[in-house]
């Protein structure tokens, strides 16, 4: 009976570390929203086709479950896109997940809209990212809703314009006021955890062989 008493303790040790549940969080956010959006996709501007980006830097690492942003379609077929992605330079870079949003109401107000990530990546803290916004079909004029005005009119983040088809590349603007989101995902664990896991199938291991053999 004695000898059952270790390797019960293992037992009750390992899933004791494998039921820490994750800690789910908010990455980052700039809401609430104001009413003034900024226009994406097809502008009604001949010829302009634009994306608008906000960038955040997670203070920690986290796996991204899902995004929230003020969305809506003023024209066209009522789709948007939506991208997550990295920073080169301290502009948007390559995509690393895309969200293509359907189903808006046409002409309808901004609404929070949710899009889930399915590929989960994980944002390591301290580094930049971004969100980019723009029409779901070549032909879809699309409205992001800004963050609240604080006495800075002039956007911030960067903008991608396609002119007459000629991508022209995303331009950093100056201002403060960019498109608002909020980034949800769980903490990635620490080192010690995981450490903990591996040494608990270890004890664990060692113990069932050796109290039945």
């Amino acid at each position: 009976m004695s000898q059952s008493i270790p390797l019960r303790l293992a037992t009750l040790l390992t899933f004791a570390v494998l039921a820490q549940p994750a800690q789910s969080a908010i990455i980052f956010s700039n809401m609430p929203f104001g009413p003034d959006p900024v226009g994406v996709g097809a502008i009604p501007v001949p010829g302009l086709f634009l994306y608008s980006a906000t960038n955040f830097t997670p203070t920690m690492d986290y796996r991204l479950t899902s995004l929230v942003l003020p969305l809506a379609v003023v024209s066209g077929p009522t789709e948007i896109d939506v991208l997550l992605l990295s920073d080169a330079g301290n502009n948007p870079g390559s995509v690393i997940e895309m969200f293509h949003l359907g189903g808006f109401p046409l002409a309808g107000p901004l609404f929070p809209t949710m899009a889930s990530s399915l590929l989960q990546p994980i944002l390591n803290g301290g580094t930049q990212y971004w969100v980019a916004v723009t029409g779901g079909t070549p032909t879809t004029f699309g409205v992001w809703g800004l963050t609240l005005f604080t006495g800075d009119p002039s956007a911030g983040g960067a903008t991608r314009t396609i002119n007459q088809g000629v991508d022209q590349g995303w331009t950093r603007n100056s201002g403060t006021r960019v498109g608002a989101v909020q980034l949800e995902g769980e903490l990635v664990p620490e080192p010690a955890p995981i450490f903990l896991t591996t040494a608990a199938f270890v004890v664990f291991g060692i113990l069932r062989k050796r109290f039945t053999s």
